[in-house]
């Protein structure tokens, strides 16, 4: 992969932890539920119009199968998974990231990583459940996000 490539990728994902700082700070975590996961899935369904084909699944199973296999082939993971808990929450890891070296190390101990934050809106649209997602457990190599989805009823609008 070109130095170049981890370069900007790397400051993309710097420059969404620091937006994420930001967000915390001023709002708390309701910045995540009220905020950033209605704006991923807003730009996700712009791509969609524009052309740009969607990742799709017959259910969050098969969708996070499709992702996690695209974030591989992309070379920016060497192993990825998505697993579902018997509490129906969910755990997302991605090991040995291409930009987790620096910008992990620049979110610090807080925020939740880019790749979790697109699964986590996608677990929302599939489920009709609203999502909490806890900090993700940052790693020089990688990241581990738990997943948590509940029924309300302002999803189901």
């Amino acid at each position: 992969m070109p130095k170049e490539f981890g370069f900007i990728t790397g400051l993309f994902h710097v420059g969404v932890f620091t937006l994420q700082h930001g967000i915390d700070e001023t709002l708390g975590k309701i910045g995540f539920n009220d905020y950033i996961f209605p704006a991923i899935k807003e730009s996700m369904e712009i791509a969609e119009k524009l052309g740009i084909e969607p990742i799709v699944g017959e259910n969050i199973e098969d969708f996070g199968k499709r992702f996690v296999e695209l974030l591989k082939t992309s070379l920016l993971v060497d192993n990825a998974s998505l697993k579902k808990r018997p509490d129906g929450s969910y755990v997302f890891s991605l090991d040995n990231c291409f930009m987790a070296r620096s910008a992990h190390k620049v979110a610090g101990t807080k925020g939740v990583c880019p790749m979790a934050m697109v699964m986590a809106a996608m677990i929302e649209k599939y489920t009709k459940e609203e999502i909490r997602v806890e900090y993700s457990n940052l790693t020089p190599n990688g990241s581990i996000t738990n997943i948590i989805a509940s029924k309300t009823e302002h999803l189901e609008k």
